[in-house]
């Protein structure tokens, strides 16, 4: 025990343990609202940027979306056009994979 908690120990009077813990608490108070202060703007920039991230990830998704559906659509167009080459080609396609599986 260094001298100065001696002194307090032994001197009832000037040792307030209720006012101590007050002011450990005020201290700690102090503290967490410095560090809640300090992270906030970060926490805020995190939130933005990763809004701005989810909002391209959207804009992307549909980009694809779209050109799926404009892929589809050509397919379509072509089977329609020229049903025989569509079949000669599908079963090209699978005597192909069937011959690679083996």
């Amino acid at each position: 025990m260094n001298d100065r908690t001696k002194t307090l120990l032994q001197d009832g009077d000037s040792f307030d343990s209720g006012a101590a813990v007050d002011r450990v608490a005020q201290r700690a108070h102090e503290a967490i609202d410095s560090v809640a202060a300090k992270a906030k703007p970060a926490v805020e920039r995190v939130h933005s940027a990763a809004s701005q991230a989810a909002d391209a990830l959207h804009a992307k998704a549909d980009a694809l979306g779209e050109l799926e559906e404009q892929w589809l659509d050509s397919a379509r167009t072509h089977i329609r056009e020229q049903p025989l080459t569509a079949i000669a080609i599908g079963l090209l396609a699978g005597l192909l994979l069937s011959r690679l599986a083996r």
